[in-house]
């Protein structure tokens, strides 16, 4: 047993010192958002982005971003490896596509009211819908 959570440990240990990694990694970077830390080993970093096309950007800055790292955080990298991961462009896509939903104030019953003594003397179209606006502050109760 005692084995097991030497283990975990070691385990969340590394997932923290990638994690770390990661950010500093992304402080380096221009493409930061497509991309992330996978591993390091042996003197490689490897780093997976969401797409091809990323991963062709990336490499244009592998040089730089290899010399940045070896003169701050990782004097002992050796190489950069870049690997595409569609999967991470799915994360991504779920990311960007959770909005939060509308927060709609409540009309008071006052704006109501300003409301329906609008609605009387404006033309028929507008009063109809100013009065659908002015019936929501029932609605809210």
């Amino acid at each position: 047993m005692l084995e097991d959570s030497t283990i975990g440990s070691n385990i969340q240990q590394r997932a923290m010192a990638l994690s770390q990694l990661d950010k500093t990694v992304k402080k380096h970077l221009a493409c930061a958002e497509h991309c992330r830390v996978s591993n390091f080993r042996q003197g490689i970093l490897i780093i997976e982005t969401a797409s091809a096309a990323w991963s062709m950007r990336l490499n244009y800055e592998r040089n730089t971003l290899c010399q940045q790292l070896r003169a701050g955080p990782l004097p002992s990298l050796v190489n950069i490896e870049i690997k595409v991961n569609p999967q991470l462009a799915a994360v991504q896509q779920e990311k960007t596509e959770k909005k939060p939903d509308i927060v709609r104030k409540p009309i008071t019953p006052q704006a109501a009211a300003y409301l329906r003594e609008t609605a009387k003397e404006a033309p028929e179209k507008i009063r109809v819908r100013l009065e659908r606006i002015a019936a929501l502050a029932n609605k809210g109760r």
